[in-house]
């Protein structure tokens, strides 16, 4: 029969635990939402009028932040969100508008927010200049379709858009699978003739080897 001590003696070793338990299970949550705050703690999201529009892109920008890795692909850390702008671009700032398509589709709204990253990417982290960039590009892809909706409008563009568009597929493929990814990029009605050069597997061999030879190579 156990004594009165070695009962209470069991009692608070049981309570010991409970509060270690507690206190493990409190430390993750903290962990889990330091994580969290920290995954884009350096990255501001502005509005450029606060239109309603435009809070629930910033929103739905800083839920994405916080639900993907994505800051290892944050090379512009000041975002803007204006309802007035035609489409987003990425520079001087990073900008996203508030078109139908972001309000609707996440997916959408995290890719093109890549998409306007890897620009970025391009020319702080890019090895040759841009008319050495775009001249190597060529000789791959020689026969471009540059008018619009193929292309962005000009050549050049066009073949700057095919290594920031392959970057856009391969992060975004990281992050939600690559079939996904391909019906995504494959829905976009601008760009067709980009991304349709992006997405044939028969190329993925040449768009590597051009990220490797510019340094533009990322974890994905």
């Amino acid at each position: 029969m156990p004594t009165v001590s070695s009962a209470c003696a069991h009692q608070s070793l049981t309570s010991f635990g409970k509060t270690q338990s507690l206190i493990a299970f409190l430390a993750v949550i903290f962990l889990a939402i330091t994580l969290s705050l920290s995954a884009y703690a350096n990255v501001t999201i502005t509005t450029a009028s606060d239109t309603e529009k435009e809070k629930y892109i910033k929103a739905s920008l800083e839920t994405l932040l916080r639900q993907y890795p994505i800051q290892q692909w944050v090379y512009m850390e000041k975002i803007m969100v204006d309802e007035t702008a035609r489409t987003p671009h990425s520079h001087p700032v990073v900008t996203m508008s508030t078109q139908q398509e972001y309000l609707n589709s996440t997916t959408k709204l995290l890719s093109t927010f890549l998409h306007e990253q890897f620009h970025w990417h391009v020319i702080i982290n890019g090895k040759p200049t841009k008319k050495a960039f775009r001249t190597r590009i060529e000789s791959q892809f020689p026969n471009p379709q540059w008018q619009r909706p193929y292309g962005s409008g000009d050549k050049g563009g066009t073949l700057s858009h095919l290594i920031v568009c392959y970057l856009e597929y391969k992060a975004l493929s990281s992050l939600i699978g690559e079939k996904k990814a391909y019906a995504n990029l494959a829905s976009n009605e601008y760009y067709t003739w980009v991304y349709k050069t992006v997405l044939d597997p028969a190329n993925k061999e040449i768009f590597e080897g051009l990220l490797d030879e510019f340094g533009l190579m990322i974890q994905a």
